[in-house]
């Protein structure tokens, strides 16, 4: 009896590591397995069945959840009387309660905090093709909302007014994701926070957009499709900058622009992050601790995109061990103070393996319009 397959039991449209494995995707749970002597599988209710037989990778078997029982349970543990194991190793996020039921019926459950699949962070052409495509929905959708705000007037309270009406983060938000919807997206939490709200990194946004205040529009499509992300932020000011955000905004631009020409294979991702953090502080922008929020350059410089919107690598501090060819990383430096707001730009860049870097990000920067 061998000892231990690998299981993963999820949503498709939740686990990036189970639509990798299974090539297919699903709103309900299902059950994928590895039981590392070459016998690969999904298990899929009637609902899903014959989607799945003509979905999945190549290899990979389509078993009807009929034949192991009606609970996932009893179906792991028929799974596992089956492939004559003693037990899984599952991801770090699998069900704790499954798991303990599990245990319960003699079948061993081992957890591991590494990733399922290392390999995820190397992405093939293809790949860099889907997040290509999902990169260029997020720019069509950035676009609209230039366009969106180079029809505002300004009002004497300095309120954007659009469409005879005053315009909202939640207005212009919505501008940004029908336009992806219309390209095969997913919008998922877009980001358009005006003025003092853009000085906290994930605040979405809501209220007034003004004149002469920078807004921060960080814009992450997800391909219905395939399930590969774009991620792409700009900051704008519709009328005049005051001159610190001018300055911050050039000093976050200059630190973006750097930080791409250092994405090369062995190279440092702290040391990439420590560039740039060392440039906007030379540049008059200090990083601290306030009483009640934090200022200045206080998050990583990027982070892996594919079929997460978060993955390895990272561009932080944490994170010593060079690249080696194959990532798709963002470079989004920041600066935030609750003075005034925030400014961030963020690009994708792609390392091939034969070391070339390529900015996947074909939008457009500049500060006012």
């Amino acid at each position: 009896m061998r000892k231990f397959a690998r299981l993963i039991v999820a949503s498709g449209e939740t686990s990036g590591d189970l639509r990798y494995a299974a090539g297919f995707s699903a709103p309900d749970e299902f059950i994928w397995f590895d039981d590392n002597a070459g016998r690969k599988g999904v298990i899929m209710s009637a609902l899903e069945f014959s989607r799945a037989v003509r979905s999945v990778r190549p290899g990979t078997e389509v078993l009807p959840e009929q034949k192991f029982g009606t609970t996932r349970q009893e179906i792991i543990c028929s799974l596992a009387k089956e492939l004559r194991i003693a037990g899984f190793v599952v991801p770090a996020d699998f069900p704790l309660l499954l798991a303990d039921q599990l245990r319960h019926n003699g079948i061993g459950i081992e957890s591991t905090p590494d990733p399922f699949f290392p390999e995820r962070e190397w992405k093939t052409p293809e790949e860099v093709e889907m997040v290509t495509l999902s990169q260029r929905a997020g720019e069509a959708g950035c676009r609209r909302a230039f366009a969106v705000l180079r029809e505002t007037e300004i009002d004497s309270s300095r309120q954007l007014i659009w469409n005879k009406s005053v315009l909202t983060s939640e207005i212009l938000r919505g501008e940004i994701d029908v336009e992806m919807v219309r390209l095969g997206m997913l919008p998922t939490g877009t980001i358009c926070a005006g003025g003092v709200q853009g000085s906290q990194p994930h605040n979405q946004g809501s209220g007034v957009l003004y004149a002469d205040s920078p807004i921060v529009m960080d814009i992450f499509p997800r391909s219905a499709t395939t399930g590969y992300w774009g991620d792409l932020t700009r900051t704008v000011v519709r009328g005049k900058a005051s001159d610190i955000v001018k300055r911050a905004y050039e000093a976050v631009f200059t630190a973006r622009e750097l930080s791409k020409t250092l994405i090369a294979i062995g190279a440092n991702p702290a040391e990439i992050h420590r560039v740039a953090a060392e440039g906007m502080e030379k540049a008059g922008f200090r990083t601290g601790q306030g009483e009640k929020a934090a200022f200045g350059f206080f998050h990583g410089l990027g982070h892996g995109v594919g079929l997460d919107i978060h993955e390895s690598p990272r561009l932080s501090p944490r994170n010593a061990t060079p690249l080696r060819g194959g990532e798709v990383v963002t470079v989004e430096p920041g600066l935030y103070y609750p003075e005034w707001g925030g400014i961030r730009l963020e690009d994708l860049v792609y390392l091939s393996p034969d070391g070339k870097a390529t900015c996947l990000t074909e939008l457009e920067d500049f500060l006012e319009l």
